[in-house]
């Protein structure tokens, strides 16, 4: 007798399709609401970095900002990896659109990666202590990064939303 049943045993139907779209949405929303707040900090210490006209602290402000970032990426390279593979070709198939929709994300996505890698390149090869206009310089591909972002996230969530409603108007 049987009593372990393989998920690849299981015949795929509309049903298992909407369930996997659901958990899907579910997880990009729980992750964005991660991610943001990851991200409003970094835009929070960024500020600060700017505004701060002590050297000394805002040297070790910008070396806590930098491990912050650092941090960051790696949550938001995994992320957008899942994205890419499974949930942008489930909301393309969902939506009955290409999945070219969502070039513009990844476009948007690049252009924000190439603040936060330019930030973290500056803050390598910067001599320390940091002074304050260098230390505001870095600060502001930070502010540029959390902009594109933050925009970014609002739309995927508006998305998010499209597919939670057109689910529920299904019936599903």
């Amino acid at each position: 007798m049987k009593l372990h049943v393989s998920i690849h045993d299981i015949p795929l139907t509309e049903n298992t399709n909407d369930l996997q779209l659901e958990t899907s949405v579910a997880r990009a929303r729980e992750e964005h609401e991660a991610l943001k707040n990851e991200l409003r900090s970094i835009y929070e210490q960024a500020c600060v970095v700017r505004n701060d006209p002590e050297e000394k602290r805002l040297n070790r402000e910008i070396r806590q900002l930098h491990d912050c970032v650092k941090l960051f990426m790696k949550h938001w390279a995994a992320h957008t990896q899942w994205e890419e593979s499974e949930l942008f070709p489930q909301a393309a198939t969902f939506l009955g659109a290409e999945p070219d929709l969502f070039l513009l994300m990844e476009q948007e996505y690049e252009l924000a990666d190439q603040y936060l890698r330019t930030f973290m390149r500056a803050l390598e090869k910067a001599r320390y202590p940091i002074g304050h206009e260098e230390a505001s310089k870095m600060a502001s591909y930070l502010i540029q990064a959390y902009a594109v972002l933050n925009n970014r996230f609002r739309e995927e969530d508006e998305i998010m939303l499209d597919l939670t409603d057109r689910s529920n108007a299904y019936g599903f």
